[in-house]
């Protein structure tokens, strides 16, 4: 259980130094995120796959298990530009087993920009207007994917309808299910709307959301280092990434169920 609401402090605490990252799996169940930080030159790389053995198995998606997160010439993926990524959580189109941790070792960091944003879900229900979680616990919001072949798409037709307030079957608590994206933005990923809203209350409601999760005691923005890896409690935290235009940047991302 997360003992603070703020996520500045919180962000302080989830990091894990060397010597200590035997204790990450704590953080990351007290934090919903760790860092874990490289030791020095010569030391033994922190391996991705041994890290995310340890918390299930692979999640399977179009590409496969494992993706090169960084930025391709022409793609019409925004995964894949330098552009920013909205936060969002992880799972919402893909079929199969949900996606529970998500894991990210940096290889390559941008000198500016590029920052993974992570954003608590505690503290966005703690801070978050009482109007706004009453009007969230009646909607629910669809999600049309603009990238066919990506995802494992589910078998029957339609466009998944999700509420954005939910229950975790496991852990018991409210979680923050969101999907977050820039309707100006050529290669989003997804389109979103609030089933019953028109396209103008969605965007309303949809920045509402957006502001309180980007309040400094909501976000957290981490600058990368090269051998850095960070793991998400998809169930605890909300992530995206903050633009890097000109910049190399190169994560090697891993999601277990």
């Amino acid at each position: 259980m997360i003992k603070s609401l703020d996520m500045q402090d919180i962000a302080r605490h989830a990091v894990c130094p060397p010597g200590q990252h035997h204790l990450f799996r704590e953080k990351l169940d007290e934090h919903g995120f760790v860092v874990l930080q490289p030791g020095e030159a010569g030391d033994p790389a922190l391996d991705l796959d041994a890290v995310m053995a340890q918390l299930g198995e692979p999640v399977a998606y179009g590409f496969g298990t494992k993706l090169a997160l960084q930025p391709q010439e022409g793609s019409g993926n925004l995964q894949f530009t330098t552009r920013a990524m909205p936060l969002h959580t992880d799972g919402l189109f893909n079929a199969g087993p949900q996606v529970r941790y998500i894991g990210m070792r940096c290889v390559a960091a941008p000198l500016t920009g590029g920052q993974t944003l992570i954003a608590s879900n505690a503290a966005f229900f703690a801070h978050a207007p009482a109007d706004l979680l009453e009007i969230l616990r009646g909607v629910t919001i669809e999600y049309r994917n603009r990238i066919p072949g990506y995802y494992r798409d589910h078998p029957e037709a339609g466009h998944p309808q999700v509420a954005p307030i939910q229950d975790d079957p496991v852990t018991g608590t409210t979680r923050l299910v969101i999907g977050l994206t820039d309707p100006d933005d050529p290669t989003r990923t997804h389109d979103a709307t609030v089933v019953g809203h028109t396209a103008k209350e969605s965007t309303a409601l949809l920045g509402r959301i957006r502001a309180v999760l980007h309040q400094p005691r909501v976000l957290y923005a981490h600058t990368w280092r090269p051998g850095q890896v960070i793991v998400q409690d998809n169930r605890q935290v909300v992530h995206g990434r903050a633009a890097f235009p000109g910049q190399p940047r190169k994560l090697v991302r891993l999601s277990v169920a």
